[in-house]
């Protein structure tokens, strides 16, 4: 499997990134295990239609926030586009509640602005930088929805900082937890909770990358206890920590090591 991650210089652009996913080989896995990544994405197949099987869309999909980890199978020779959205993304290019797609996906074919982006695809002869970049381009000229400053300053912050608990993050932003209730929700589709656990865990899962000491997690991650930290894994990732490890399911595991590729 190859992985190919395309980056913009442009920080008002609606998608943080393109990634490229291309099975190369019979051997590569179709069943990946996939914890809930903290932004929608939206998926267009290349080649071959149909290419997960835990759907029922035939040129792919546009998915939702996930509060829970997933299986997902794909097809032999799976080989697909990933536009990776901004937490707020739904919210921002298509204007409606991010809530409405919670763990949840909807077709490319039912919404007009995905059905141009997929006309462009199906006529284009290669899929190379050239192409990715003139299909950013399109990208970016899309029109976009308002979204408050609430709602980017928190996610900006929960990034941006160690600390792990809504209390410490709001009381260094000087704005209220109601303030960033209002509109969250239906912006991002996750609580302001549940996007602090998820983009946690992800930090987490980058340590466990470099460290199995879960003692020096516990610590770092403020959890009180190890079954504290166990019930969080089984909520959000099915498995323990050390499960995850012995089975090599960490998202590190399951994708290589990309390719990065300024635009």
């Amino acid at each position: 499997m190859t992985a190919q991650i395309f980056t913009s210089d442009n920080p008002d652009a609606p998608i943080q990134e393109i990634i490229a996913i291309k099975s190369d080989s019979n051997t590569d896995p179709l069943t990946h295990f996939v914890p809930p990544l903290g932004y929608p994405e939206i998926i267009f197949y290349l080649g071959n239609k149909q290419q997960i099987r835990n759907t029922t869309c035939t040129n792919g999909f546009i998915k939702g926030q996930y509060n829970i980890a997933q299986k997902i199978d794909f097809t032999p020779e799976y080989h697909f586009l990933s536009l990776k959205l901004h937490p707020f993304g739904l919210k921002q290019l298509f204007n409606f509640s991010a809530v409405d797609l919670l763990n949840a996906v909807m077709d490319i074919e039912e919404h007009p602005v995905t059905v141009t982006l997929l006309e462009q695809i199906q006529n284009s002869r290669n899929i190379d930088i050239a192409f990715i970049k003139q299909f950013l381009y399109t990208v970016e000229q899309l029109k976009v929805y308002p979204i408050s400053n609430a709602t980017k300053e928190f996610i900006k912050a929960v990034k941006g900082t160690e600390k792990n608990t809504i209390k410490h993050i709001i009381k260094d932003m000087g704005i209220g937890l109601r303030t960033i209730q209002r509109n969250f929700k239906n912006e991002v589709g996750l609580t302001p909770k549940e996007f602090l656990r998820i983009i946690r865990m992800k930090k987490i899962e980058h340590q466990l990358t470099k460290t199995t000491n879960v003692s020096q997690i516990i610590a770092d991650f403020d959890f009180t206890d190890q079954s504290h930290l166990v019930k969080e894994f089984k909520l959000l990732r099915n498995y323990t920590p050390n499960e995850l490890i012995k089975k090599k399911l960490l998202l590190s595991d399951q994708l290589p090591e990309p390719e990065f590729i300024p635009l």
